[in-house]
């Protein structure tokens, strides 16, 4: 009999949902590992604890499962998993999507949530945490004695036409409104320099730029294979799905010294890194990373669907 896995995670859109979503979709076909389908728990939100769930909805989704994965880390919801899950005698997987927590709107609550009501639970409660980048692998490697990294994947969508590079092209990816996205970056570039496209939701303080909201997946891919660059000036990110989307499909990459998928890139040509919050470096290093050539043969090898696969079903099948 397959064993039945359910992803917790909170209640709305994002890289977390994204990642609960693809695990699903690998394995859904699996005969060992059956994902129940990834809903929303019924929840609460809260101002102090950010959102807890319903016990009885809790309860009742925990009750159908063998492996419970779950995701998150600031929030009393993901206390109450693993609390629930403990009780059920359930195997337990946790993902923290770990951020610093001087990269947190409120790093200090943070900071006191996680050490003083939640590290308890990922020691003695979790069976294995896994993680996405060297950075959280090794904060987590003091928590617990079982941290499995594991990047994340993606397969290209298949274009039926490929479209010419724009050579003056720029794509930026996330909410315009999103501190963390550091979209102030590209206000600093002068007007009519570049065709610069921004994908996402928020107010955009530039009229010269071109935003796309509510695009296909197939459209997004198309703003890829058209653009000569993608720009991550993010004060943060765990990985970075955008980054790994334009590499496939041979778009380079202009990022933070905060974007932690750089930690997969070594000896791959396609990117620059520069100084978060330095305009000037952003704006010098566009210039040399625009239309250059990306490793994407090996960029595919590197973050590979059936080698992430392989591991997760390796984690998922082992309790020892």
């Amino acid at each position: 009999m397959s064993k039945k896995i359910l992803y917790i995670r909170e209640n709305m859109p994002g890289g977390t949902d994204n990642y609960c979503k693809a695990l699903y979709n690998i394995f859904q076909n699996d005969a060992e590992l059956q994902p129940l389908p990834v809903e929303d728990i019924s929840d609460i939100h809260s101002r102090l604890f950010h959102y807890y769930y319903k016990p009885k909805a809790l309860r009742e989704a925990i009750s159908r499962a063998d492996i419970v994965h779950i995701n998150g880390y600031t929030a009393m919801g993901s206390i109450q998993a693993f609390i629930e899950a403990k009780r059920q005698n359930k195997y337990i997987v946790y993902t923290a999507h770990w951020h610093p927590f001087d990269s947190l709107k409120h790093p200090m609550l943070g900071k006191l949530f996680f050490n003083i009501l939640f590290r308890h639970f990922i020691r003695h409660y979790a069976d294995v945490v896994t993680t996405i980048n060297g950075e959280d692998t090794r904060f987590f490697q003091h928590i617990h004695p079982r941290v499995k990294q594991i990047p994340h994947w993606f397969e290209p969508i298949p274009l039926k036409e490929r479209p010419q590079k724009k050579a003056n092209m720029i794509l930026f990816v996330g909410r315009a409104d999103n501190p963390v996205k550091g979209i102030e970056h590209i206000y600093h570039l002068p007007e009519g320099q570049y065709e610069v496209h921004c994908v996402g939701r928020g107010t955009i303080a530039r009229k010269d730029f071109i935003q796309h909201i509510g695009i296909t997946d197939e459209e997004l891919a198309m703003l890829y294979a058209e653009a000569s660059l993608l720009v991550i000036p993010s004060k943060y990110e765990a990985f970075s799905y955008a980054a790994l989307e334009a590499l496939t499909y041979g778009t380079p990459v202009l990022m933070s010294e905060r974007v932690r998928i750089a930690d997969y890139l070594n000896g791959v040509r396609g990117y620059q890194i520069f100084q978060y919050g330095d305009y000037d470096e952003f704006a010098r290093k566009i210039a040399t990373t625009i239309g250059t050539p990306v490793d994407r043969d090996t960029i595919i090898q590197r973050f590979s669907l059936e080698k992430a696969k392989e591991q997760y079903r390796v984690l998922y099948l082992s309790k020892n």
